[in-house]
């Protein structure tokens, strides 16, 4: 069975955590681990997983509400940055990325030393961004994060089992007298936000 693709954990693990050694219920946490690593996409207004490539890469287009920056979704590498100057949509000015002087800096300048990506560009060189008008920046490259960390690897794993047990547990409580009950409710789990907290994007700012 292939595993659903963009996740944040993999069946094997799930299935340790959850002492599950047969294949009977193998669909079940597939979809379970789908719905909680775009659980966590949606709580954190961010993906982990990478969307595009240097030979393919992904296009996206933004509003800049300054001549100096825009801020942008999480990049792990631009190849293209191009603008509308004169809003028809022909984004025939090409910014210099690879050549010094280059035309931009990332921010924050320190987020790559601790696996992080870029989430703002400076205007440096020969532009300024055309910031009166809207959807004029278009950029490309690599969008995302350079690899899943591990705080939502485990925090995706939590909350699969968890989605999984509910299913176990209709009326939304598991457990027994003798041992105890938890209610099982649709929210991520309180460890799972804790485990995020750090990640979790502003209005889709980064803090």
């Amino acid at each position: 069975m292939s595993q659903p693709t963009n996740v944040y954990t993999t069946l094997a693990d799930v299935k340790n955590s959850l002492q599950i050694e047969d294949s009977n219920d193998d669909v079940a946490i597939q979809a379970a681990i789908l719905s909680a690593s775009r659980m966590i996409d949606e709580y954190c207004q961010r993906f982990f997983y990478q969307e595009g490539t240097l030979l393919a890469p992904a296009t996206k287009y933004y509003t800049a509400y300054s001549p100096w920056y825009v801020e942008t979704d999480d990049i792990v590498q631009l190849t293209e940055l191009a603008c509308d100057v004169d809003f028809e949509q022909t984004y025939s000015q090409v910014w210099n990325l690879t050549t010094p002087p280059l035309d931009v800096m990332y921010e924050p300048v320190n987020n790559p030393s601790k696996g992080w990506p870029y989430t703002r560009i400076l205007a440096i060189g020969s532009y300024v961004f055309p910031y009166f008008f809207p959807q004029t920046v278009r950029v490309r490259g690599i969008f995302g994060f350079p690899e899943v960390p591990y705080e939502v690897e485990l925090a995706c794993k939590l909350q699969a089992a968890r989605l999984f047990i509910r299913k176990q547990s209709p009326f939304g409580i598991a457990g027994s007298v003798e041992l105890g009950t938890v209610r099982l409710n649709s929210r991520l789990d309180p460890d799972v936000e804790m485990l995020l907290k750090t990640f979790r994007r502003n209005k889709g700012l980064a803090y």
